[in-house]
């Protein structure tokens, strides 16, 4: 289970300060696969950095009685100096995982080669994101959280290893999962968190959490029009991510 106590969320700066929760109190499963959803995909990812603890609320505190994953392709924690080999271990023992066995199979997944034995500050950054992705699912959680640009198909981020992975985790695991893509959404999750004016609703019924998405967007644009917004800004992640 994880609890959101009274959580205040304030992001962004100047004109795009905005709440992306407000004094929320909820409690969200961890056996269940969540797509989060909302008419603003920027506070689903903020959403999804608050639970991973990448980002801190502006009040309230969030309690965690489950074991959840850090962030595929987050690059934080690891040290430059360090061989990938090293690297992959530190992490697998700071999340109690069986080091030998995670060292081996992210080895072999990750096809790195002789590249796994130098420092990991000498891989280029996709290459650092595509072993991230890998080692963020290779480690047992009981929470795993996600965009889905890593593990949907047809995304510039998309990697294939991580989604195999992705899918074997999807049978045994939670998930929460911030997304805008519905097609994804029906295929993988099981249940749907609305952010939207600074509130969050939870629905049993994906469906009915998609149509309340909907509902909940700016008034004066199509359903049509919003989708285009969102494929255009999944393609200007892709470029930055490409770009970096």
């Amino acid at each position: 289970m994880i609890i959101l106590e009274r959580v205040t969320k304030v992001a962004g700066a100047g004109d795009k300060r905005r709440s992306v929760l407000r004094a929320v109190q909820l409690s969200l499963p961890s056996d269940r696969r969540i797509a989060v959803l909302g008419p603003a995909g920027e506070d689903t990812k903020v959403f999804i950095d608050l639970l991973a603890g990448i980002v801190l609320p502006t009040a309230g505190r969030i309690v965690r009685r489950a074991r959840l994953s850090f962030l595929p392709g987050h690059l934080g924690g690891f040290t430059r100096e360090l061989s990938v080999r090293l690297n992959v271990a530190h992490v697998a023992r700071l999340y109690g995982a069986d080091v030998e066995t995670i060292v081996n199979f992210v080895a072999q997944v990750s096809d790195l080669g002789k590249d796994f034995d130098r420092p990991y500050g000498d891989l280029s950054n996709a290459r650092k994101r595509y072993l991230s992705d890998i080692l963020a699912f290779s480690i047992p959680f009981d929470v795993y959280l996600l965009g889905d640009g890593v593990v949907r198909l047809g995304d510039k981020r998309y990697n294939r290893e991580a989604r195999a992975l992705f899918e074997a985790r999807a049978k045994t695991s939670g998930m929460i999962i911030a997304s805008e893509d519905p097609g994804f959404v029906r295929e993988f999750c099981d249940m749907g968190l609305v952010l939207a004016q600074g509130q969050a609703w939870l629905f049993e019924n994906l469906d009915q959490a998609l149509a309340f998405t909907d509902q909940a967007a700016p008034p004066g644009k199509t359903r049509e029009e919003r989708r285009a917004a969102r494929r255009k800004r999944r393609k200007k992640r892709a470029r930055k991510v490409l770009d970096e």
